[in-house]
């Protein structure tokens, strides 16, 4: 139905003109009783009443026009009551007064003949919309042609009009026209095939530009054929530009009303001999050429509306180039062979076209800022051209530009119009307008394929999945998004893009219309509902699609409540998938957010809530760099805990966590409490032979191995084993299983070689069972690897590690490069190759600060990792200042009395010890033998040290006299000697040599403490099977 705003301006225009066209018809009655007019005023005066019918017709149709065509008649109407106001403004210049004198009367007969062909032009042009408002109205019509030459037959003769052929392009040549070469080439080659060809894109590449450029190179490969244009963006300007092809070619039987102007020329064109190229622009409406397949009420046999039957088919000599968005135009004008597609310009063609407007000056000085504006116009010909038009009328810089285009500035750059004489005068020359003619055609033609085009407006513009657009009648929809070329497809059509452009056209037109948060919610509820909500391995493909969604929807504000759920939703999930992917920070982030909105809006049972509690207590754990963080991680999991229901997922994730913060933290009651409740919860909820089950089971029995309880550990692997044969895994999963249960018994039991053997097993599995890359076998490789190092085959084992290392820079869990890193750098230290160990522990180091923060507890470990390779390297002050920042945290984080805080400060001792400085070293030693109720003899053997290069006999000797190793009772002689007490000393040496003390006068050697066996347990590098 025609617009309201249309309709109102059609009855004030049809009021007008009848008002006007009866007062003409008094005029001329008048003129001609008194025989003094030319015959043309008398035509007129019959034409004019004909059209004053078609006029009041056309007004009692309105409410069966479409919007187009009420604009388009509207237009017409418009003309005539111009036309016709000419008309009274000649007559009133003609008429004659009783009275007058015979001069004045030859005057005004003198006027009247020289206004002669004035006013043929206008009976002409009255002629012509007569026909064309019968077009529109579908109503037998006295007179079949078509409207207004005065335009084409007002223009300069184009330079070929010499020549034998005519050259009717509207449009002179563009001296700077660029690139295209290639689609050039690819239309001449294929009309060698062909009498029609068409080229189609989306509006704005530039189609039209390479039609002209082609004619002319077409007239002058061949000056004597005709070269002929004809505007298909409307049923008026098709006819128009039939028209002026009839008159120029002198067609017989133009001049006729009786003859239809579209058969004739039609006719004319498929049986003429001689060579021609008729070049079809803007054939965007496919309601035009087929309406009664795509328009209401219109007909195929509907001669005056299906402009397809109007396009000739004649010899291998004659050339048809239509020009058009709707790739099903194109496809079924052409008929043989497919359409042509117009993509966008290189970055070359693209920097070309720019500069060509804007001025070579700018390519030096602002190089970075060409390249950055033209990405974000995606190298579009006619968003290129209007922005070196604007940036060079406004007096800008392309950096402004750029910058105003990515933010708010965007509608009003790219609503801006483009003054180009070598674009249709009724095209629109900006680019958002462009795309609005195809819009509103898409809503007129197709719903559903509009609403889509709305909903992928709101998504991140690429690779959007099919399986992620649950709407109606989807696939028809992205077929018409794919003909008028706003959509393109990707991956065999299962996800598609949209141009940047468009996405930010269809959000301009949405936030004119109050429609954004509409669809905003709808994109996120199609999320919501696809978003998996147990992630492993299996879904990581459809998370990984789905992220880049995830980052443009959670950007959004959204206000109901519906849509906030949903929101936190995604949050909670796609924190998740960032943990499997690494991302800790981001999904910390977007757990808290997540936990916030379901703390608001859920009630406290809600198990969403729960899972979002236990999610946000994980990365809190994961990321805790002081005690306080483990503080509240655990009281978010045991809050997750409690709310959960058993047995559930979320239950059991929480206390699989819990047992490992525990463990973490020296609590070995409650981390195996924790645990056992684990893999308990997931028995009853999936029964005992469940993958799932089996795997927590797994890890319950580490960590009953990691914290001493190695023989209950392996009960439970062995257990595993039985219950292996009974489980629903795949045979696949059953045999790692198997092989995984049996390697970690071999490890635990001490069988290095065995364990070795076994993990060889998992990696030749595993790589059959998964791609390269996987998580699983990087982790079956580092235990091999590990296994080896064991068993003192540094070479290989070293080798296998860096193997790693090349192979794991993609890869989402950093832990395993820095695990290679770690095991790299241990066997560099059982070789005393200490340099090169340096540079391995100072890669881990790194990596962990960079990941974790330096106040991570697994940084304060890299750092003590490298400390003790300084301190080996003899690098004493650097080695110093590592374990001094190691001590402070341990102190606050660990305690005064833990174990790891003792040993960095018995390693501090040592380096003071070793750098000359014995005072500093007995303080440290007096330190931790202080904290502890029975110091190992090592430390005491290191306190003699200091001692004795201090000599400081008399300590030395109350210290010695506290022990009774051999060690004590050597430093106890020599002190004795020392001070001069010779009888006791040869009385305790006696008693040393029958308990087999050294008799070598040699102060006792520095010892370090043990290093710590850091085996790789933890839950972000251990990922479960089940979940591949």
């Amino acid at each position: 139905m025609i617009d309201p705003v249309c309709a109102v301006g059609l009855a004030s225009a049809v009021v007008t003109l009848l008002d006007t066209g009866t007062k003409v018809v008094k005029r001329l009655k008048e003129l001609s009783e008194a025989g003094d007019i030319p015959e043309v005023f008398r035509d007129i005066k019959t034409r004019l009443p004909l059209l004053n019918s078609y006029v009041l017709y056309t007004q009692s149709r309105t409410d069966t026009l479409s919007p187009e065509a009420g604009e388009e008649v509207t237009v017409i109407v418009k003309r005539c009551l111009e036309q016709v106001r000419q008309l009274d403004e000649l007559l009133k210049r003609m008429a004659v007064s009783d009275g007058e004198s015979s001069f004045r009367r030859s005057i005004r007969a003198f006027i009247s003949v020289s206004e002669e062909g004035h006013v043929q032009r206008i009976a002409t042009a009255l002629k012509d919309n007569v026909q064309v408002l019968s077009t529109f109205l579908s109503v037998p019509p006295v007179e079949k042609e078509r409207p207004k030459v005065d335009r084409w037959l007002s223009e300069p003769l184009p330079s070929y009009a010499s020549v034998a052929g005519l050259f009717l392009v509207p449009f002179s040549r563009d001296e700077q026209f660029v690139g295209r070469q290639k689609l050039l080439e690819m239309i001449a080659l294929s009309f060698k095939a062909q009498s029609r060809v068409a080229i189609s894109g989306i509006g704005g590449i530039g189609k039209s530009q390479i039609a002209i450029e082609y004619c002319y190179r077409y007239k002058e490969s061949r000056p004597e054929a005709h070269v002929l244009w004809v505007y298909g963006g409307n049923i008026a300007r098709f006819y128009q530009g039939y028209k002026r092809i009839a008159q120029r070619l002198e067609i017989p039987g133009w001049d006729d009303p009786e003859k239809s102007i579209l058969e004739l020329v039609e006719n004319w064109l498929s049986n003429t001999t001689g060579s021609y190229l008729l070049v079809i622009d803007n054939a965007d409406n496919i309601e035009h050429w087929w309406p009664g397949k795509y328009k209401t009420g219109g007909s195929l046999d509907d001669p005056l509306k299906n402009l397809s039957k109007y396009i000739p088919d004649g010899s291998d000599n004659i050339q048809v180039l239509i020009t058009t968005r709707d790739t099903r135009v194109a496809t079924r004008l052409v008929r043989k062979g497919e359409p042509i597609a117009v993509e966008p310009m290189s970055s070359e063609e693209a920097k070309v076209l720019f500069l060509s407007k804007l001025g070579p000056e700018a390519a030096d000085s602002e190089k970075a800022e060409i390249q950055k504006l033209l990405k974000e116009l995606d190298n579009l010909p006619l968003a290129v051209s209007q922005a070196a038009a604007f940036i060079e009328e406004s007096k800008i810089s392309i950096k402004k530009y750029t910058d105003t285009l990515q933010g708010e500035g965007a509608e009003e750059y790219l609503n801006e119009e483009l003054n180009d004489s070598r674009r249709d005068e009724e095209s629109v020359n900006c680019v958002f307008r462009t795309w609005k003619i195809s819009y509103e055609q898409i809503k007129r033609q197709q719903v559903r394929a509009a609403e889509l085009l709305c909903l992928l407006a709101m998504l991140d513009r690429q690779s959007v999945s099919r399986s992620l657009l649950k709407v109606p009648e989807v696939t028809t929809s992205l077929n018409v998004l794919m003909s008028f070329n706003l959509v393109t497809a990707r991956a065999g059509a299962e996800s598609f893009q949209i141009h940047r452009l468009v996405q930010r056209f269809v959000q301009h037109s949405l936030q004119r219309d109050n429609e954004t948060r509409k669809w905003q919610e709808l994109a996120l509820a199609c999320v919501a509902n696809d978003y998996p909500t147990e992630i492993g391995v299996a879904e990581w493909p459809v998370c990984d699609a789905f992220a880049p969604h995830v980052h443009v929807l959670t950007a959004y504000n959204y206000q109901t409540k519906k849509a906030r759920l949903d929101l936190a939703h995604v949050l909670c999930w796609a924190a998740d998938f960032d943990i499997e992917r690494g991302m800790y920070k981001q999904a910390l982030q977007r757990a808290s957010e997540s936990l916030r909105i379901f703390r608001e809006l859920a009630f406290e049972r809600d198990q969403r809530l729960a899972a979002a509690t236990w999610l946000c207590g994980r990365l809190r754990y994961y990321q805790a760099q002081r005690s306080s963080d483990l503080d509240v991680a655990a009281e978010l999991l045991q809050e997750a805990l409690r709310i959960s229901t058993y047995p559930s997922l979320n239950f059991a994730e929480s206390a699989f966590e819990l047992a490992h913060l525990n463990y973490d933290r020296g609590n070995k009651e409650a981390c195996l409490e924790m645990g056992k409740a684990s893999f308990e919860c997931w028995k009853e909820l999936e029964g005992p032979d469940s993958v799932r089950t089996l795997d927590n089971m797994h890890d319950y029995a580490l960590e009953l191995a990691m914290l001493g309880y190695e023989e209950r550990g392996i009960a439970i692997w062995e257990e595993i084993l039985e219950r292996c044969p009974a489980s629903n895994a795949s045979k696949e999963t059953k045999t790692v299983y198997t092989y995984r249960s049996m390697a970690s018994i071999a490890e635990f039991r001490g069988d290095a070689a065995m364990a070795e053997i076994l993990y060889s097993q998992l990696i030749t599995l595993g790589e059959a069972m998964y791609h390269s890359e996987h998580v699983h076998l990087f982790d079956y490789r580092l235990s091999h690897a590990e296994q080896m190092m064991r068993q003192g085959k540094l070479k290989e084992a070293a080798q296998l590690s860096r193997a790693i290392l090349a192979s794991c820079k993609n890869n989402f869990e950093w832990q395993i490069t820095s695990c290679s890193l770690q095991t790299v750098a241990e066997c560099c230290r059982l070789k005393a190759c200490y340099s090169f160990e340096e540079g391995f522990r100072l890669s881990a180091l790194e990596l962990h600060e960079q990941k974790l923060g330096r106040r991570h507890r697994d940084t304060i470990n890299a750092q003590e990792a490298l400390a003790e390779c300084y301190l080996n390297n003899a690098k004493f002050a650097e080695a110093k200042e590592l374990y001094q920042t190691v001590i402070s945290w341990r102190e606050v984080e660990l305690g005064r009395t833990h174990a790891d805080t003792l040993r960095a400060i018995e390693c501090l001792g040592v380096c003071h010890a070793h750098h000359g400085q014995h005072a500093k070293a007995e303080v440290a030693f007096i330190e931790v033998i202080g904290r502890q109720s029975d110091p190992h003899g090592r430390l005491l053997d290191n306190l003699y040290s200091s001692l004795w290069n201090q000599g400081k006999w008399k300590r030395l000797e109350s210290w010695s006299e506290q022990a009774c190793s051999p060690s004590a009772h050597y430093s106890l002689t020599t002190a004795l000697d020392q001070q001069g007490k010779r009888a006791e000393a040869l009385e305790l040496r006696a008693r040393s040599l029958t308990m087999g003390a050294p008799n070598a006068a040699v102060p006792p050697v520095l010892k370090c403490p043990p290093v710590r066996d850091d085996r790789r347990f933890a839950r972000m590098i251990h990922p479960r099977t089940w979940s591949a």
